[in-house]
């Protein structure tokens, strides 16, 4: 039996997730030194620049931007506060990650819903970018993905966090 059968559904899910995650990021931060590459090539070299470069590469940046924020918290790399956690011990530090986890997943679920219909005004409004002319709806579309994915693994460590409460364990951490 190979590894793949022996994955739950989720853990698959969450392999797929990472790895389109991975692979975004990587292309946009390629992207964005091509782009910037490219650019000073032409200017210092034949006088001349892209107009549209600069425009590209911050849209690039973008959604890089959001769908760091998801891999941030898979990976427990978001800025926090740690005082209160440090001090506690066993299952108490273990519902309180799950307190900061669950309130983790509201506000990136009202964020994702928030973005969705920022997208949804930008598309009806027909908006686009100045020097490329690409629909700006499809830049505010990072938001959406972002924060669905964050939510998304943040619902999973929770979900994590409460089987290991369940089962007495204090290595996980949202």
């Amino acid at each position: 039996m190979d590894t793949l059968e022996k994955k739950s559904v989720l853990e698959r899910i969450d392999c797929a997730t990472e790895q389109i995650e991975n692979v975004v990021m990587s292309l946009g931060l390629l992207t964005i030194s091509g782009i910037v590459f490219a650019n000073v090539i032409a200017r210092y070299f034949f006088q001349t620049a892209f107009a549209w470069s600069e425009e590209l590469a911050r849209y690039v940046v973008v959604w890089v931007t959001f769908f760091g924020i998801s891999s941030c918290a898979r990976y427990h790399t978001h800025v926090g506060v740690d005082l209160l956690s440090n001090f506690l011990k066993g299952r108490a530090k273990l519902a309180y990650q799950a307190l900061i986890c669950l309130i983790s997943v509201g506000l990136s679920v009202y964020m994702t819903y928030i973005s969705i219909g920022f997208t949804i005004m930008q598309y009806k409004g027909g908006n686009t970018s100045i020097a490329i002319a690409i629909p700006i709806w499809l830049i505010y579309l990072s938001t959406n993905i972002g924060f669905g994915l964050m939510s998304y693994v943040y619902l999973r460590n929770f979900m994590k966090l409460c089987s290991g409460l369940r089962a007495g364990k204090e290595e996980t951490e949202c």
